[in-house]
């Protein structure tokens, strides 16, 4: 029992820290996409480039990795 705690804590640590990283990912890309249209580069130009458009991207929120302590093992 305690083994399967001691996953199912690391895993969510493991997606937490993946979602910080696709939060920096999507906030970085979304300016670099507004630098470049800035820069004179149409949403479709760059579509046409195989560029993502921002608005497709998934919404994230700014957060931190949440603490393994915040979860309550009795609400499992």
């Amino acid at each position: 029992m305690l083994n399967q705690d001691e996953n199912r804590e690391r895993a969510v640590r493991e997606l937490g820290a993946a979602m910080v990283q696709l939060e920096a990912g999507v906030s970085s890309y979304k300016d670099a996409y507004k630098a470049a249209t800035d820069a004179g580069w149409t949403k479709r130009e760059l579509n046409a480039a195989g560029f993502f458009d921002v608005a497709k991207l998934p919404r994230v929120k700014k957060i931190e990795a949440p603490e393994p302590s915040t979860f309550n093992k009795d609400e499992q």
